[in-house]
């Protein structure tokens, strides 16, 4: 059974990038609001991410390729 939350670590490694990506995507979301910013929850002083939204995240922005005709 996954967990409902992870880290940053743990999701690092479950998506293949490093830490400090992730912490980016987070500062610039707070700055620059963004259409479709990185899910996560701030619980005290620690970031937690919930693996459903995490999933929906990714599959959001999965390339559609358009057939072409001819």
């Amino acid at each position: 059974m996954e967990a409902e939350l992870v880290t940053i670590k743990t999701l690092s490694n479950l998506i293949d990038t490093p830490e400090k990506t992730i912490r980016d995507w987070i500062y610039r979301s707070r700055k620059i609001p963004t259409f479709d910013p990185l899910p996560y929850h701030k619980l005290g002083g620690l970031v937690r991410f919930r693996l459903k939204d995490i999933h929906a995240w990714i599959n959001r922005r999965q390339i559609r390729l358009i057939p072409m005709v001819k």
